[in-house]
């Protein structure tokens, strides 16, 4: 799939939705994302560091995610992903964050000293482009 079909359905979305499951029990999250055309295979998210989402999502050996659109329907999901804490801080991809996430500044003023960034890299993931204009598979 072409980079650029990936990077329009990322575009139009915001937030995600992921999946854990920790000794048989499933849990989900809703989360604001950053996605690089860069590092198509990465999502990055910040959460506050010692929260039980975050651990639940340190501890599962595979996430699974969809985004949310903003209109319509497209949208990338995975059920072949892994999560990990980021070695990027959260003041290096401040300006990143706040041109995408609508609100974040708020985010930043309330809780901004509790929050990291978590990456969710793609092993593989489906494309859906929308109604009418079909899936893609993409590995990485």
């Amino acid at each position: 799939m072409e980079q650029n079909g990936l990077e329009k359905v990322f575009d139009g979305a915001n937030k995600l939705a992921y999946a854990t499951s920790i000794d048989g029990i499933p849990n989900l999250r809703i989360v604001n994302f950053v996605w690089e055309k860069e590092t198509p295979n990465i999502i990055y998210f910040a959460s506050v560091r010692d929260s039980k989402g975050v651990q639940e999502f340190l501890s599962s050996e595979k996430i699974a995610f969809s985004t949310v659109p903003e209109e319509g329907n497209a949208h990338v999901a995975s059920n072949n992903a892994v999560g990990i804490a980021s070695k990027r801080t959260l003041a290096e991809m401040k300006d990143k964050f706040l041109a995408d996430v609508p609100d974040f500044d708020k985010v930043l003023a309330l809780i901004g000293d509790q929050l990291d960034v978590y990456e969710i890299h793609i092993q593989s993931t489906e494309a859906d482009l929308g109604l009418g204009n079909g899936t893609k598979q993409v590995k990485f």
